[in-house]
C-alpha cells in the first residue's frame, strides 16, 4: 500500500514539473537575428544626386515559449560622426511560438557628411534586445553589422577660354578643369573635342588630362584638377565664331559629360573681303590704291571738258 502511494505521489510531482519550469523564461530561449543580408557588410542605399541615404534594416525575433515575449530595443552606432539617424520601435512584443520581423529605418542627416564619408571605411550598427521583469534584466542579446556607403561617380568638365578674338595662324592656351563631384577617386578615360562649322580650327593637348586620378573636389580642401590645352586656327581660317565641345568619359561609371564654349576667330588681315581685293591688285592695305582709283573719274572729266572745248572752237571757225 505504501509503495502504491509513493508511486502515485511521484507521478503527480513529475506531472507538475513542466508547469514549474515554464515560470522561468530564461530556461526557454528566444532567437534574435538579422533578416537583412549583412555579411560580410551591408551596402546602404544612396541617392548620388542628392547625397542622401535612405534605407531599412530588418531583424527577427522568434519566441519559442508558451507565453508572450516583451523586449526593449536600442540601436547604437560606433562612429562619432552623426551620419545616420535610426527610427524604430523601442518596445516590441512577440506572441508565444511566433516569429516576427521588425524594422530599423535609416536616414542620413547631412549631404556633406554623406559625400565626405570614406567609401573604404565602414560604420558599425549594434541592435540590443533586452527582456526585463520589473526593473530586473532577465536576458539580453545583441546583433551587429558593418554598414558601407557605396561609391558614386560624377566627373564634370569646365573650361576657361579667351574672351577675345584669336587671329588665324596663331594659337592660344586655354584650361580644362575636371571636377570630381563623386565620393571616390575618378579619372577621364576618354576625352574628345568636336569643333562645329570650323574645320580649320584644331584643339590640341587634351591628352594630358587622360587617366589622371582625381580626388573628390571640395572634400578636405581638394580643388578641381586643371589641364592646359591649345586652340589653333590655321592661317587660312576665315573670320568666324566657332562652337567647341569637349567631352570626357568617367572611368568610374562610363558616363560622358561635356562642356561647350564659343571661340571668335579673326583672319590675318582683319577682314576676309578686303584681303582678296588687295591681293589681286598686288598692293598693301595702306590706302594708296584707294586714292589712285578715286582719282580716275577726275582725269576722265578733264579730258571730256577739253574735247568739248575743241569741238566748240572748231564749230565757231566753220561758222
Amino acid at each position: 500500500m505504501k509503495v502504491r502511494c509513493l508511486l502515485v505521489l511521484s507521478l503527480l510531482i513529475l506531472s507538475f514539473l513542466p508547469n514549474s519550469s515554464s515560470q522561468f523564461p530564461d530556461n526557454n530561449p528566444w532567437e534574435f537575428g538579422w533578416e537583412s543580408e549583412v555579411e560580410p557588410s551591408y551596402e546602404l542605399m544612396l541617392d548620388g544626386e542628392k547625397w542622401k541615404i535612405e534605407d531599412v534594416l530588418y531583424f527577427y525575433v522568434e519566441n519559442t515559449r508558451m507565453n508572450d515575449l516583451s523586449l526593449t530595443i536600442s540601436v547604437e552606432f560606433d562612429s562619432e560622426d552623426e551620419l545616420l539617424e535610426a527610427t524604430y520601435d523601442e518596445e516590441i512584443s512577440i506572441p508565444s511560438e511566433e516569429n516576427k520581423t521588425f524594422t530599423v529605418d535609416l536616414l542620413s542627416s547631412s549631404a556633406d557628411d554623406v559625400r565626405a564619408f570614406s567609401t573604404d571605411s565602414s560604420l558599425s550598427i549594434k541592435i540590443t534586445a533586452t527582456e526585463t521583469a520589473g526593473t530586473a534584466e532577465i536576458s539580453s542579446k545583441e546583433i551587429e553589422a558593418d554598414l558601407k556607403v557605396p561609391r558614386s561617380h560624377k566627373l564634370v568638365p569646365e573650361a576657361t577660354t579667351p574672351t577675345y578674338a584669336i587671329s588665324s595662324g596663331t594659337w592660344v592656351e586655354a584650361t580644362l578643369h575636371l571636377n570630381n563631384m563623386g565620393n571616390s577617386v575618378d579619372a577621364a578615360k576618354a576625352i574628345e573635342a568636336d569643333v562645329r562649322s570650323c574645320p580649320l580650327l584644331d584643339i590640341t593637348g587634351l591628352d594630358s588630362a587622360l587617366n589622371v586620378q582625381i580626388q573628390p573636389t571640395g572634400i578636405n580642401g581638394q580643388e578641381a584638377e586643371s589641364f592646359t590645352f591649345r586652340i589653333e586656327p590655321s592661317s587660312a581660317h576665315p573670320s568666324r565664331t566657332c562652337e567647341v565641345t569637349i567631352s570626357i568619359t568617367s572611368e568610374g561609371n562610363n558616363i560622358e559629360r561635356s562642356v561647350v564654349f564659343d571661340i571668335e576667330i579673326q583672319d590675318e588681315d582683319g577682314s576676309g573681303s578686303n584681303s582678296d581685293s588687295n591681293s589681286d591688285s598686288g598692293s598693301s592695305s595702306s590706302g594708296s590704291s584707294d586714292e589712285d582709283s578715286s582719282a580716275l573719274p577726275s582725269v576722265s572729266f578733264l579730258m571730256t571738258f577739253v574735247l568739248v572745248g575743241i569741238a566748240a572752237l572748231t564749230r565757231s571757225k566753220n561758222d
